[in-house]
């Protein structure tokens, strides 16, 4: 699919009041304004990819897409808990507790809640959004733009997160230490 058409698939999906899989809410938030968009630039250092931009600004702030939907932007949708620019502020925060997993690298989002400790993440340090898996600690950067994830799940071929096979083996992919062999 072209951006132009994940684009009026997902307004569809929004207008049709089926805008995630869950489809528990009404409504979709309004679309975000440039203000609201470049502000999140800046705070994520790196432009958001072109399509997400846009359904940024010409769907909905987020609440679209696989399971719950996609978290938004300032005043956006949120799945539970603190806004995903607030989970992205919070990197850079020291975390005393040694058990802790590290943070995201910088330009990387905590993007889309699937549930149980488990999200779809976003890199927008790829032009194009390359996508991640969070399982529950693990991390694992994925052979996937967010064209093709969301692709995927308009297609009906994102049932739950991202199919392991897609999965890269990456320097930037991590696991807990309890799963260290050392």
């Amino acid at each position: 699919m072209t951006d132009d058409e994940v684009l009026a698939a997902v307004e569809a999906r929004a207008q049709t009041g089926r805008p995630t899989d869950l489809c528990d809410r009404l409504f979709t938030p309004a679309p975000a304004s440039a203000e609201v968009l470049a502000e999140a630039e800046r705070l994520i250092g790196y432009p958001l990819p072109p399509l997400l931009r846009r359904l940024y600004t010409e769907v909905a702030n987020g609440g679209f897409g696989p399971f719950g939907g996609i978290e938004g932007l300032r005043d956006g949708y949120t799945s539970d808990g603190p806004g995903m620019l607030d989970i992205y502020r919070q990197y850079d925060e020291p975390d005393p507790d040694p058990e802790a997993p590290p943070a995201p690298p910088h330009g990387v989002l905590l993007f889309c809640d699937h549930g149980c400790a488990m999200w779809s993440m976003l890199d927008c340090r790829h032009p194009e959004g390359q996508m991640w898996w969070w399982d529950q600690g693990e991390r694992h950067k994925c052979d996937l733009t967010l064209r093709e994830w969301l692709s995927m799940w308009l297609e009906g071929k994102l049932e739950h997160g991202i199919p392991g096979d897609l999965a890269l083996e990456d320097d930037e992919s991590w696991y807990w230490p309890e799963a260290d062999d050392h």
